[in-house]
């Protein structure tokens, strides 16, 4: 039997963060949804994630996330390109999400 190399080049990124969401309810209402998001891997074009509520495709929301060195947090904006939810027991569950960067927020000066 052949061994299986790991592909990946780094570690997987293993991030808590949190997140906001605005949500419409009807025509006239909108609401925030904010929670705790974790980053499970990372690369160059996006991150998969899971989170306590669900995504639709397409939905754009601003993550924090680590700097390649490590050092500071930048604001990122992410869109979701799929989501499947992910039965935790009877009566909960979570969602996971790939999701691709769109752009770094910049600083506030």
């Amino acid at each position: 039997m052949p061994i299986r190399r790991e592909r990946r080049q780094r570690e997987r990124c293993k991030v808590v963060f949190p997140f906001e969401l605005m949500r419409t309810v009807d025509s006239d209402t909108l609401t925030w949804i904010k929670g705790i998001g974790h980053a499970i891997n990372r690369n160059v074009w996006g991150m998969l994630v899971l989170l306590p509520v669900p995504m639709n495709k397409r939905q754009v929301f601003e993550i924090e996330v680590p700097s390649e060195s490590g050092k500071r947090q930048t604001a990122r904006l992410v869109e979701v390109c799929w989501s499947r939810p992910i039965k935790v027991d009877a009566r909960s569950k979570l969602y996971l999400a790939g999701t691709r960067f769109l752009f770094e927020v910049p600083a506030p000066i």
